[in-house]
């Protein structure tokens, strides 16, 4: 199985955080968002990662090299246009490169170890974890109907909403088609600033079968404003990467 890291975007939220590096390789406490990731994605058996990257892309790859070597191979994807685009066009820049199921990863998202094993476990063509709790505006929402999710959006109203969908997932073979297809037709109805989950919507409307999986309480963050930074630094004993199984 492969990976798939949104790697591009600076982060210029997080202000004088950014300067120098972008919000993936923040230091949490001795290890950055994106080698937390790596680290996970090694001990899972993960074998490629594909890394989508933009704003100081030397740095972000020779950072994910060092975490990554003799145990994971990886392979950047350069968007030069990374800051004029959104999520969708740098993943539409891999899309050729998804090929093998894969885990989908937004580099400055962390989370507890299960969340992912629970992805890797779980039945559908494809997963994607769903906090099942009341949303605020900004925070991307999902319909959830019978487990299986409907409709992504920041604009769903709370009627429809069953949780936020916390941006990681994993694909599997017979999702690759309905993805790739996803990514072509944003692109091609001039989306470049848009979301991955317009990508989404388009091949659920199309028959892809996208499961929920609860993330039951544990604990993640995506790293947009410094609350969440602190809040990540708080967290980082629980976001450590374990074998799968093992008790601490």
């Amino acid at each position: 199985m492969d990976a798939l890291i949104m790697a591009a975007g600076r982060g210029s939220r997080l202000g004088s955080h950014t300067d120098d590096r972008p919000k993936s390789l923040i230091d949490l406490g001795g290890i950055s968002p994106l080698e937390l990731q790596l680290e996970l994605l090694a001990r899972r058996g993960i074998e490629r990662a594909i890394l989508v990257t933009g704003y100081r892309r030397e740095m972000v790859e020779s950072v994910a090299r060092e975490r990554a070597a003799g145990r994971l191979r990886v392979e950047p994807v350069w968007n030069p246009f990374w800051s004029v685009t959104n999520v969708v066009g740098s993943a539409w820049m891999a899309r050729d490169e998804l090929v093998s199921p894969f885990v989908y990863l937004h580099a400055d998202t962390v989370f507890e170890p299960s969340i992912l094993d629970d992805l890797l476990g779980g039945a559908g063509a494809a997963r994607l974890p769903v906090d099942f709790r009341p949303c605020e505006p900004e925070q991307m929402k999902a319909a959830v109907v019978d487990d299986r999710i409907t409709h992504l959006s920041k604009d769903l109203p709370p009627e429809r909403t069953a949780g936020e969908f916390i941006g990681i997932g994993v694909f599997e073979a017979e999702a690759l088609p309905y993805v790739r297809a996803g990514l072509d037709a944003v692109m091609a109805d001039g989306g470049l600033g848009g979301y991955f989950e317009a990508a989404l919507n388009h091949a659920i409307d199309r028959g892809l079968d996208v499961r929920a999986v609860p993330t039951a309480g544990r604990a993640w963050t995506e790293i947009d404003f410094e609350p969440d930074l602190a809040l990540a630094r708080t967290l980082l004993p629980r976001l450590l990467p374990e074998p799968p199984g093992a008790t601490t």
